[in-house]
């Protein structure tokens, strides 16, 4: 990327923590930001932002891109319920193509919604087709390769350690010196691996510094039979086989007593919020006001699409703030604390906060242009306030990562929409027949 681009008469807001710079500029160079603020510049390209908002991409902090073709069909049921008797079983029916469709539906509505960068977990096969497909469509994320052993309890995806590590192998001599995309480690959770393969699972990541990934603590009949099967808690037992420490991203964490935050204070961990997919499968209300006053770094996620429906970060801010507010009092979670979760936030979380979640000079071009103009968002001046409860991902007008625009004028610009809908269908109906989904039931 040679050619220098220049958005100019925009209302930039470059940080959650800075003010708005009215009428700036951003220049970009070689896909990272060289100048902001007022200047005089010229440029190969010039985009005129018309006085409207531009701000640091979203970052998507826990979501499955190979469930998004499940969407819709895991409705009305408990976590273990949810996993056991409809997600597995289509988990376990994927191929590479269609898992390669999922993952391109996913990026598609992560793009169109002015996400920049995420941090997915895939299944236990064919991970190497998600980097493909997300590289096609030029989104930075951090892919996680699923492992599930034989603890699992579903035994068709039981993989032996041996073999998943081996895939990983595989992945990484393919894209570890990539920037753009990296692997992480994800043991699904504590009920799916034994604690001996937890061990090498987490030595397996730290020897190559990749992210550590898991879910932790979702459902109360979750953290009981961890408990029955450990003699822990959720979080102690995690931690007792290394998986906490500033390079462990854990899911959900709903139902956390005070030995489990200090333990989540004392290492460091990072937590990932998904607050429609606790609410949507009944898990409850995370205490993210506890996180943020003890000092943790909080992300922002929709979860898959499976046990959520919808991939948009602009609905996960809006109800991050209102779920607390009955339980906490209107003050418990103020907006600019969400904004951060969804930018900053996700961005320690991935461990890329020198790479993005504020625009700076030297850091990459992810921003997004947003309709600051629209009648839902007038006549409001605060930029928290409005990302959080007024705009919404329709409002969405470019999405730039690496300086590379793929969301411009209601157009994706590397993915060709019309092929995509023929290709999820077909694909779809495929792994419904491979899964030997039953419609009338409604289940596998």
């Amino acid at each position: 990327m040679t050619s220098d681009i220049l958005i100019h008469h925009a209302r930039i807001w470059p940080s959650v923590d800075g003010p708005l710079i009215d009428d700036g500029k951003i220049l970009i160079r070689n896909g990272r930001i060289a100048k902001i603020g007022q200047f005089h510049a010229r440029a190969e390209t010039v985009i005129d932002a018309d006085g409207l908002l531009v701000m640091p991409g979203l970052i998507q902090g826990h979501i499955h891109l190979c469930q998004t073709l499940f969407r819709g069909l895991a409705e009305d049921r408990p976590l273990l319920s949810w996993l056991r008797n409809v997600v597995w079983p289509l988990e376990a029916a994927h191929t590479p193509d269609s898992i390669r469709a999922s993952a391109r539906l996913g990026c598609a509505e992560l793009i169109k919604s002015g996400v920049t960068a995420f941090l997915s977990m895939e299944t236990v096969r064919h991970t190497g087709a998600v980097f493909d497909a997300v590289a096609e469509t030029g989104l930075m994320g951090i892919v996680s390769h699923c492992f599930m052993d034989e603890d699992s309890g579903y035994p068709p995806l039981t993989v032996d350690l041996e073999d998943a590590l081996a895939e990983c192998d595989v992945i990484l001599e393919k894209w570890g010196a990539g920037d753009a995309l990296r692997l992480a480690v994800a043991p699904r959770f504590a009920l799916s691996c034994s604690g001996r393969n937890l061990r090498e699972e987490v030595s397996y990541a730290r020897e190559r510094g990749l992210l550590l990934h898991t879910h932790c603590s979702e459902q109360v009949p979750e953290v009981q039979e961890v408990r029955r099967k450990t003699g822990r808690s959720n979080v102690d037992f995690l931690n007792s086989v290394g998986l906490c420490g500033p390079d462990v991203c854990l899911a959900h964490c709903v139902h956390v007593d005070e030995r489990d935050l200090a333990l989540l204070v004392e290492t460091d961990t990072r937590i990932l919020h998904c607050p429609t997919a606790n609410l949507k499968l009944g898990s409850g209300v995370a205490p993210v006001p506890d996180f943020l006053a003890a000092g943790l770094t909080v992300a922002l996620g929709s979860d898959g699409a499976a046990c959520n429906n919808r991939l948009d970060i602009w609905n996960e801010m809006r109800l991050a703030g209102l779920v607390q507010k009955p339980l906490l009092g209107p003050e418990a979670l103020p907006a600019r604390d969400i904004v951060r979760m969804a930018t900053l936030g996700g961005a320690r979380a991935l461990g890329w906060e020198k790479e993005m979640g504020s625009l700076e000079v030297g850091k990459k071009a992810n921003l997004i242009i947003v309709d600051s103009n629209n009648v839902h968002v007038l006549p409001s001046d605060d930029p928290a306030s409005n990302v959080v409860y007024a705009h919404a991902s329709a409002d969405v007008l470019m999405t730039m990562v690496n300086g590379q625009i793929l969301f411009e004028d209601g157009r994706l610009t590397t993915i060709d929409e019309e092929k995509l809908r023929e290709e999820v269908l077909c694909q779809k109906q495929a792994m419904l027949k491979r899964a030997g989904w039953d419609r009338r039931k409604q289940s596998i």
